[in-house]
């Protein structure tokens, strides 16, 4: 079983905010493949004095508020609890740590700022964000909007770290997940699915206006089932060469050192969705048996 950690930037809940980082954390809770330590926030979808707060108030929604939430910091290393906290728990487990880091990358380069040797101690990386081309979505483009929310971090932790999984923007698009299919949690025997249909809603109605298609795209659970059911993936092992400059808009072939990365490719649209919901009903049967 692994030890996890996340590093999010969780706005499940927030008003005209993405849900992915929730559905994230409710996706590795619900598996028995992994062991929640923690939760540390960062900046992205919104900010910290916004995602902090939010996510404490998320756990205990979830019925988790026993697992820690540590709050991160924008500027400085030695006043960031999450680096902290990332720093220790690697100096604790060294070699059984997993990260799922699905924000800006601003913790995980505190932690190293703090340890030069914590990306040695580290087990695993599962990454949501970068772009290795333009991101269109029905004919529109999007931005990047985690590695490129602080640039300079995500330059230092693409250098430093081991073994990584990125899931990229443009990873994400090969796995919409369907209104239709979300609409059945309604149906559900248990409240806590029922409760997740109505919060995702806006969500889903958002995204139908913006592009049209009528899913969404659950970015950061993507990263979470590539880092703990690899073998729903196939293995892609890209070059990228990010430098500062590409990372502004979070492009991740630049003119930097070159280095090899696995990109996970979902092998089964279908059957990917499935297990995901499969995932959900085991959360909340869990949650509904307390």
């Amino acid at each position: 079983m692994k030890k996890l950690i996340i590093d999010c930037d969780n706005t499940f809940g927030v008003e005209g905010c993405d849900l992915d980082d929730g559905l994230a954390i409710i996706y590795s809770l619900g598996t028995e493949r992994c062991e929640l330590l923690g939760v540390t926030t960062t900046f992205g979808n919104n900010t910290l004095e916004v995602v902090t707060p939010n996510t404490i108030e998320f756990m205990k929604k979830i019925g988790m508020e026993g697992i820690k939430v540590e709050a991160g910091h924008s500027d400085d290393p030695h006043k960031n609890e999450a680096a902290l906290f990332l720093v220790d728990a690697v100096n604790n487990f060294p070699t059984e740590i997993s990260l799922l880091a699905i924000g800006s990358l601003t913790n995980l380069c505190h932690a190293w700022i703090l340890d030069p040797y914590f990306f040695e101690k580290v087990d695993e990386l599962s990454f949501m964000g970068g772009i290795t081309e333009t991101l269109i979505i029905e004919g529109k483009q999007l931005d990047e909007l985690n590695f490129s929310c602080n640039n300079t971090a995500a330059f230092h932790v693409l250098k430093e770290a081991k073994s990584i999984n990125i899931a990229t923007g443009n990873a994400c698009l090969n796995a919409l997940f369907s209104k239709d299919r979300f609409d059945k949690l309604a149906q559900s025997e248990y409240t806590f699915l029922r409760w997740l249909y109505e919060q995702g809603q806006y969500w889903f109605h958002r995204e139908n206006e913006v592009f049209g298609h009528g899913g969404i795209y659950k970015w950061d659970v993507y990263a979470a089932a590539a880092l703990l059911y690899p073998e729903l993936f196939n293995k892609n092992v890209v070059e990228i060469s990010p430098d500062l400059n590409s990372l502004k808009t979070g492009m991740l072939l630049g003119g930097g050192n070159r280095r090899t990365v696995n990109v996970p490719v979902v092998k089964d649209r279908k059957a990917y969705e499935e297990h995901v919901y499969g995932i959900y009903s085991i959360f909340a049967n869990r949650r509904q048996m307390a």
